[in-house]
């Protein structure tokens, strides 16, 4: 269908390039998704690996699995929601006071830096 009607506005030339140019554009956009999607599972990984360590070293100092899910219900239901997701919270403007929403970066109200929270990850 993109093909007639831009082969029906353009003129076949133009209609070929343009379809040409959309089918270069979708494979560029499809290896850069599988590119996000590869960061996506080794990070992943490297949390699975981190939270086994954590896990084994716990279990060393007598710790019990029924403990751990114990903790994992209690933090669940910490924003009001048992649903299996951690929620993330707003945080207070360290300038005006105001209500950060999770994701930005600054202040709606004053434009202060939003405070950072240190990346778990970093350096594994």
């Amino acid at each position: 269908m993109f093909n007639f009607l831009t082969g029906y506005v353009m003129g076949e030339r133009a209609a070929a390039r343009a379809a040409t140019y959309t089918r270069g554009a979708a494979a560029s956009s499809a290896a850069l998704g599988q590119t996000q999607l590869g960061d996506l599972n080794d990070r992943i990984d490297r949390v699975l690996l981190v939270m086994d360590a954590l896990w084994d070293l716990l279990k060393e100092q007598g710790y019990t699995d029924e403990q751990l899910m114990e903790r994992i219900r209690a933090l669940d239901s910490s924003d009001g929601t048992l649903d299996g997701r951690r929620t993330p919270t707003p945080v207070a403007c360290p300038k005006c006071g105001s209500m950060i929403a999770p994701g930005r970066d600054t202040c709606v109200f004053c434009g202060a830096a939003s405070p950072a929270a240190p990346d778990p990850l970093s350096g594994v």
